[in-house]
């Protein structure tokens, strides 16, 4: 690059942010446009080069081409090709898993919005301090994701695990509204009413349930207007109960290793303890899994693959429960399965450089064969549908809301590009990283 391009570049970068600066100070004009992108709207559609947003307070009023003559009285951004994508959402988190505090947590959420995540899914955490955190993030002047939650349920010898405890704000895990053990005498509408007022989005099915529970707390979820999101294993209840069941989400694809074996694990605890998922008896290209996934298909069961937690830099390549894991989810989008990316791990801003959406996704392209393209989708449009959001989110469309990433560089050429962030949108405030 010659040093004209260079002192050019560097020009428009000036003028960019100073661009940005004034449109915030003002308070953003009642139209904001972008103009000349290169949109990659979240719908897995091929990007859209010399496009034009233009943004009416907190949402997109119209897109079209950059070539359409220029609406009156609007602040304009003339970004010169750089790429625009959807706000990513990370479609499973634990913001408050342990005991909360309020200046880490607000420091990880800034953290994530100037990384580009506009909204996320907590699959499990303190609901009382979630349920304000929601309120306030809500916001689109607050620095944050917006955040939807869950309230879990469990059978009753789960609860002895220490992070119910800690996540239960002094109350008795496994009775506390958010986080209730189940059995076969429990008072399904009473509990899924308690768990819906706590303002969770949807309710989490953890782990020590059979299938008739599963089915039973599902329907009655169902029938109280939450979403229902579960393990892709429930132990002893096995993927193909819990999909046919008719939950929305099923999250972690290494658990779908139980399918095939002729005894899964009877608990949660035993398949921690070792005794858990033999990969050899469910094999990836096997009947059982191929018949689970057409299941998957036939429900409308996404995936909450969380690829990153299960590779989580431990496991080398050459690692069986990886290669198991990347085979299946491949197997999965080969055969149609609906994606939404999330990690289980939100990532740490003091060890970070980057929220760990942003390796997901790699991880999608990289091992579980996605194009660039797809791996977006899977974290915007797909996590979105995942949530029950997708009127208003994911993608970038008139009418929704303006939660947008602005890029330096194409990442449907590069996957890896999601990460060089000039600025985010949020409800049509900016943000500059």
């Amino acid at each position: 690059m010659s040093q004209w391009q260079l002192l050019c570049r560097w020009a428009y970068r000036v003028v960019f942010v100073l661009a940005l600066f004034a449109g915030v100070a003002a308070g953003q004009n009642a139209l904001l446009v972008l103009n000349d992108v290169n949109l990659i709207d979240g719908t897995g559609a091929p990007a859209r080069p010399h496009a034009r947003i233009v943004i009416s307070g907190e949402r997109i009023q119209r897109v079209e081409d950059a070539s359409v003559v220029m609406p009156r009285g609007a602040t304009v951004w003339n970004l010169g090709g750089m790429t625009v994508i959807p706000g990513l959402i990370d479609a499973h988190v634990h913001l408050t898993s342990s005991p909360a505090e309020e200046a880490r947590i607000e420091t990880m959420l800034r953290f994530g919005l100037l990384g580009g995540v506009t909204s996320v899914r907590d699959m499990g955490g303190d609901d009382i301090v979630l349920a304000e955190l929601a309120r306030r993030f809500a916001a689109a002047r607050q620095p944050g994701p917006r955040i939807y939650y869950s309230a879990l349920v469990a059978g009753p010898q789960w609860f002895a695990d220490p992070r119910p405890k800690a996540a239960s704000h002094g109350g008795v895990a496994g009775e506390v509204a958010w986080m209730r053990a189940l059995t076969p005498e429990s008072d399904m509408a009473a509990i899924i009413a308690a768990a819906k007022a706590t303002g969770a989005t949807g309710l989490k099915i953890y782990a020590d349930l059979p299938a008739s529970l599963v089915e039973r707390v599902t329907l009655e979820a169902h029938r109280q207007g939450l979403k229902v999101w579960s393990h892709s294993a429930v132990f002893p209840a096995k993927p193909s109960e819990v999909v046919r069941a008719g939950v929305d989400v099923v999250s972690h694809s290494n658990y779908l290793g139980a399918e095939g074996m002729n005894q899964p694990p009877a608990s949660y605890e035993q398949a921690r303890r070792g005794l858990g998922i033999d990969y050899s008896q469910s094999p990836v290209e096997g009947e059982a899994i191929g018949a689970l996934l057409r299941l998957m298909i036939e429900k409308g069961t996404i995936l909450d693959e969380t690829l990153f937690v299960t590779n989580a830099g431990k496991r080398s390549a050459d690692d069986p429960v990886w290669k198991w894991t990347a085979a299946v989810t491949r197997r999965a989008h080969q055969l149609g399965v609906r994606l939404a990316a999330g990690t289980d791990s939100f990532g740490n801003p003091a060890r970070d450089a980057m929220p760990n959406i942003h390796r997901e996704m790699q991880l999608l392209v990289e091992d579980a064969g996605l194009s660039p393209l797809e791996a977006i989708r899977a974290a915007t449009g797909e996590a979105a549908r995942a949530i029950g959001v997708e009127k208003s989110y994911g993608t970038v469309e008139p009418g929704k809301i303006a939660d947008l990433v602005i890029l330096r560089q194409d990442p449907s050429l590069d996957i890896r590009k999601t990460s060089d962030i000039a600025a985010v949108i949020k409800g049509g405030v900016a943000y500059q990283r």
